[in-house]
């Protein structure tokens, strides 16, 4: 595995601490709203971490219990991968479907949950907060995807080799 470590963690950073300031931003102001509000918004963070720490375990990733450098800033989802590893959680394609979906639609959430809240400051502010968030995903996509070990299993990979036929690390 010439993707191990990942070789492109100073991009990483660059594009994904900003991503989640963001989110501390809005989880801060969600909590200003309601603590439960701000509760659901930070479950859906959470959930997207143990959820792709099953999938990082089943496909038996090559990062877990090291760097990880998942989507979203979902790097504890890595470290609970080893730990699911060590457990020997039953593996099978089933539950992996289950947990991947449930953690694109966790990441769907991140996006959508607090755009109601978000446009009651400003409309634009909830179209800002949209559009930064797609082009995070747009920028994870072509920056970070390309050089990852798991780029030929995962989705967003997967979808990445098609679109740009190119092969690297």
């Amino acid at each position: 595995m010439s993707c191990v470590p990942y070789c492109r963690k100073r991009a990483y950073f660059i594009l994904t601490v900003p991503f989640l300031i963001l989110l501390i931003l809005v989880a801060v102001y969600l909590w200003s709203i309601s603590f439960a509000i701000s509760l659901v918004f930070i479950s859906l963070f959470v959930m997207a971490n143990l959820s792709q720490a099953y999938c990082c375990a089943y496909q038996d990733c090559p990062y877990a219990g090291g760097f990880c450098p998942a989507v979203a800033g979902i790097i504890p989802s890595g470290t609970l991968a080893k730990i699911i590893l060590r457990k020997r959680v039953r593996r099978s394609k089933r539950l992996f479907d289950w947990f991947a979906a449930i953690a694109f639609l966790s990441l769907l959430g991140l996006i959508g949950f607090p755009l109601f809240w978000i446009a009651d400051i400003s409309i634009p502010l909830a179209i800002s907060y949209f559009a930064l968030n797609i082009a995070y995903y747009i920028a994870f996509f072509l920056a970070i995807c390309p050089a990852c070990a798991i780029r030929n299993t995962c989705p967003g990979g997967k979808l990445q080799n098609m679109v740009s036929k190119q092969r690297e690390c």
